[in-house]
């Protein structure tokens, strides 16, 4: 009997580590959020793919371990970034502002077309 239960419970294990270690392919709780805040149509599976890569697409994401600060939010804004979004108006004192998904989207359009997919390590605009 206690091997049948070892061997129960050593069949529900691979299952448990496989959810836990799953991480979503794309955030689309915020494409229609993306959208409004002016993301053009054919970039918005980019974008969502982006989120879920970059914060798992959690609005209060913080990497404290990138330089200048840290990133910020669903986009992962670094804070290299903080100058040139006071200039245009997004960001007003602190990178922390980049936790309400809306800015973050807004930053994150601006950067795009500033520097296109390479500001997130990558240069194809292909989901």
């Amino acid at each position: 009997m206690a091997v049948a239960l070892m061997a129960a419970s050593l069949a529900i294990l691979p299952t448990q580590q496989a959810s836990a270690s799953a991480r979503p392919t794309s955030c689309p709780t915020y494409e229609k959020l993306a959208a409004e805040v002016g993301w053009p149509r054919k970039e918005i599976a980019r974008v969502s793919k982006i989120m879920a890569r970059e914060s798992s697409c959690f609005a209060r994401a913080w990497n404290q371990k990138d330089p200048y600060g840290g990133s910020h939010g669903l986009m992962q804004i670094n804070g290299s970034n903080k100058g040139f979004l006071m200039r245009e108006g997004i960001v007003r004192q602190s990178m922390v502002e980049l936790w309400k998904p809306r800015r973050n989207l807004v930053a994150a359009l601006a950067l795009w077309r500033e520097c296109g997919w390479s500001c997130w390590g990558t240069r194809s605009s292909r989901p």
